[in-house]
């Protein structure tokens, strides 16, 4: 069984500087057992750090961070997934138009299967959108950081049909993990924790290190449970 986990960071598959061996060795050193690469809109460093943690013992779970919006205000969504649906070919299309704003070519690729909807203020997926092509391709469904989501907005957007929250941030004081791991409770949400790693090549005061924070073996198994009957579902 896994015993410590850190299920958010980043790698140069986006805005961050480390290559995906490097993001498992790190975390190896670090007394990581299992991780997840959860980069903004793209799953491209996956299956590389898959193959260096068979070799070094770290599970790599199959992560992405969905950049939306809700009344002109970031939500980031994160995702993962217990099989290969990420890698769908319709999927991989979906994420590149998310990254490049297209909207109109994903109503174009999606539309008959979901529902696309533009932010009211920006011209970006909005978060019900995110949450549904995550969905709709298998993923379970999380809340990131949601300490660094704007106060005038959270109340609607723990309204949303998330699966869970990252409740565990690098970033949160303890009364803000205690709030999170709370609502989650009262929502029926499992929760996770990421430190949302960037960089070492620079001191990174927006972000957390490797390992900072963490989930246990007993929160670990929860969370796994919960990915496993959400992927069979789908």
């Amino acid at each position: 069984m896994y015993t410590k986990g850190d299920f958010h960071m980043h790698s140069i598959a986006s805005d961050g500087d480390c290559k995906p061996y490097e993001l498992v060795i790190m975390a190896k050193e670090k007394g990581l057992d299992i991780i997840a690469i959860t980069d903004h809109n793209s799953t491209e460093s996956i299956e590389e750090a898959q193959k260096i943690g068979e070799i070094l013992g770290v599970k790599v779970l199959a992560g992405v961070e969905l950049s939306t919006r809700y009344k002109g205000r970031k939500v980031h969504v994160l995702s993962y997934f217990d099989n290969e649906a990420y890698r769908n070919v319709l999927f991989q299309k979906a994420l590149r138009h998310v990254k490049k704003h297209q909207i109109e070519a994903l109503k174009l690729l999606m539309g008959s299967h979901i529902n696309i909807g533009k932010d009211s203020v920006k011209d970006r997926v909005d978060t019900k959108t995110g949450i549904d092509i995550l969905r709709y391709f298998g993923g379970c469904v999380v809340l990131a950081h949601p300490v660094k989501v704007r106060q005038e907005i959270i109340e609607d957007i723990l309204k949303l049909d998330f699966d869970g929250i990252e409740a565990i941030y690098s970033r949160n004081t303890e009364e803000d993990t205690e709030k999170y791991k709370k609502i989650a409770k009262e929502k029926g949400w499992f929760y996770t924790a990421g430190s949302d790693f960037h960089t070492d090549k620079r001191i990174d005061t927006r972000h957390g290190d490797i390992g900072q924070v963490s989930l246990t073996e007993e929160e670990i198994k929860i969370f796994l449970s919960k990915l496993q009957n959400i992927s069979s579902y789908n």
